[in-house]
């Protein structure tokens, strides 16, 4: 894991990430995407137990973190190869060197890309 100071000596690292608003609609889906800007950062994985955070397990799950010098705010989205990811929480405890960690978490489920089917057959009409 290379995070902070670090950071900075690893240019071929850092991408340009869009960041984006949607949202929530009652239909368990979201509005169409905001576009409000672009992100330079450093997207990681971080195993659960390197968080290092009160009452955190040593599980392999890996997390997805996303390091940046913007302060970006929780509850918008992040676009990593045309998944959203949702900005969970930012890592206050992780801050080094000029840099500001955020968690991510998938979004799964319907999102704003969703296509409508043309034709469902729910079986009318079937029987004579």
């Amino acid at each position: 894991m290379i995070y902070g100071d670090m950071l900075s000596y690893f240019p071929e690292m850092f991408r340009k990430f869009d960041y984006f608003n949607m949202n929530p609609l009652p239909s368990a889906s979201y509005t169409k995407r905001e576009k409000l800007g672009t992100a330079r950062g450093v997207l990681q994985y971080l195993k659960r137990g390197e968080l290092r955070r009160e009452n955190d397990t040593l599980a392999d799950t890996e997390i997805p973190t996303f390091w940046t010098r913007e302060n970006l705010k929780t509850g918008y989205f992040l676009l990593v190869q045309d998944e959203a990811y949702r900005i969970t929480n930012k890592a206050d405890w992780l801050y080094a060197g000029g840099f500001n960690c955020f968690v991510l978490e998938l979004v799964v489920g319907n999102t704003d890309k969703q296509k409508p089917f043309e034709y469902v057959n729910i079986g009318q009409n079937s029987y004579d």
